[in-house]
């Protein structure tokens, strides 16, 4: 089987395995003490401008640090990958012939079943194309695991490290923001949501398992982001505030988002009762607006990190965007605690995956 590998890196040509791509094009850093600015006698500087300006460029920040990253990655990959083949005596494309398409194997057909009927209403009406959608996805993402298998093993043995450090910001957690997970986890990932939002309630499986996962290393803070097209959310929001009153917060929490296309302040109260709370006291808490301006805060914080869209979500400080799939959050954590010297949990085999649905779900995240 003919595949297509890593793109080549294009902008800076060859890298040291241990250096940062690029550097000699970066303007170089400014001291904070070097002044940017005169309004007469006064000045502005360096320090002041990061402070003015930092937490709403972070989103743009990671998105330069994760294309740089990958492409430094897919260029040392490249360089190991035909000094084995030189080292072999064979060609590039005979090593990775070797490598990988040997290792290729055609998918099951009750995996290609369950994919289909699982994400049927996603494919093409035509039965023979929706199958070929299928068994095409299953392919490639064979072939990602297989090739990242690969680059971890040639990584491995030529001891390659990335200097490169993530862009990081400080994310408040203040008494009474709902959370999970062990206060002291070395993990922390602040999810920032709409309850209403389609792809907020497609997110909560991939959070529910990374906490599986990741069980006693992650603490989950939960934070809101109602967006001005739902007119529930902000009231779902501020509810949940009020339902972690009486020690129901993930319970309500999760029948928000089982019930966000019909949940209205009449619903939300009658089950305040299903689930025992007082019902008095959480119709007042919901009337009085006792949470609109935690709810408010939590959704200029957002902003200000240059989260506009739902669901967002901070990991350590570091920005992530959209319904991404289990992959791209067990990549950032696995990184971080790699960094913190702390051991991989392992993955758990996975089951028929949504690859083979459509491409385009984690990117569809919805903005004001």
């Amino acid at each position: 089987m003919k595949t297509k590998y890593l793109s080549t890196f294009i902008g800076c040509g060859l890298v040291m395995l241990a250096a940062v791509a690029c550097a000699q094009q970066a303007p170089p850093p400014k001291a904070d003490d070097e002044v940017v600015a005169r309004i007469g006698d006064e000045v502005i500087t360096a320090a002041e401008v990061e402070a003015m300006v930092g937490p709403s460029l972070l989103k743009l920040r990671q998105e330069i640090y994760n294309t740089t990253v990958g492409e430094l990655n897919a260029q040392i990959f490249e360089r190991l990958v035909t000094e084995k083949a030189t080292a072999e005596g064979i060609t590039r494309e005979e090593f990775l012939a070797k490598n990988v398409d040997a290792k290729m194997t055609e998918p099951e057909e009750d995996e290609i079943v369950k994919v289909m009927t699982t994400y049927r209403a996603r494919l093409a009406q035509d039965d023979a194309q929706a199958r070929e959608q299928v068994v095409q996805a299953l392919r490639q993402q064979q072939q990602a695991k297989v090739i990242e298998a690969l680059r971890d093993e040639l990584f491995a043995e030529a001891g390659v490290v990335i200097l490169l450090q993530p862009p990081r910001a400080t994310v408040a957690i203040t008494d009474g923001t709902p959370s999970r997970g062990p206060v002291s986890a070395p993990i922390v990932l602040v999810e920032y949501t709409d309850y209403q939002c389609p792809y907020c309630s497609r997110a909560q499986p991939t959070i529910a398992a990374v906490m599986e996962r990741y069980d006693g290393q992650i603490r989950h803070v939960f934070k809101n982001l109602p967006l001005p097209m739902h007119q529930q959310a902000q009231l779902a929001g501020e509810a949940a505030l009020c339902a972690q009153d009486q020690g129901k917060f993930w319970d309500f929490h999760d029948w928000l988002f089982e019930n966000q296309r019909t949940m209205n302040r009449e619903s939300m109260i009658t089950e305040a009762g299903e689930l025992g709370m007082n019902t008095e006291l959480f119709a007042a808490c919901i009337s009085d607006g006792t949470y609109q301006e935690r709810v408010d805060a939590d959704m200029k914080e957002a902003r200000g990190f240059g989260i506009t869209g739902t669901p967002g979500f901070m990991i350590n400080g570091r920005v992530l965007t959209g319904a991404q799939p289990l992959e791209a959050f067990e990549a950032v954590i696995d990184e971080e605690l790699t960094l913190k010297g702390i051991a991989i949990p392992p993955k758990k085999q996975p089951e028929a995956t949504e690859a083979a649905a459509t491409s385009k779900a984690t990117e569809e995240t919805a903005t004001e």
